[in-house]
């Protein structure tokens, strides 16, 4: 799943996912050029706080994270209507290296398995 700060660049990266999408809460459908002119429109008149994201699932389902919590699914991808949607956003776990000799190391770990150099 990826995250985006602006419901356009959201709605930007879904049109390469999907050509249409229901409203979560209706039955409006959308195609392409009217979700990137609502995107545009909402960001306009009512930006979201820095703290909160978009995400877009692969099939191109657009949601709303608010203060890094819950997800609220605003559009939902034609292309996949019955999608298992995630109700909360995990981001991906950061890999970490050693800067003596770049073997990849446990996050947290103080100690590299491969050298012993102090992390």
């Amino acid at each position: 799943m990826n995250k985006f700060d602006t419901l356009l660049e959201a709605a930007e990266y879904a049109v390469t996912r999907c050509n249409s999408w229901s409203f979560a809460a209706s039955d409006e459908k959308y195609d392409v050029k009217n979700l990137l002119v609502i995107a545009e429109v909402s960001d306009s008149e009512d930006p979201i706080d820095e703290d909160c994201f978009y995400v877009v699932t692969p099939s191109g389902a657009i949601g709303y994270c608010d203060y890094g919590e819950d997800i609220d699914w605003l559009f939902l991808s034609d292309a996949a209507p019955n999608e298992d949607l995630p109700l909360t956003y995990q981001a991906a776990p950061q890999k970490m290296f050693c800067t003596e000799c770049g073997a990849s190391v446990i996050p947290g770990a103080r100690f590299c398995g491969e050298c012993g150099n102090m992390l």
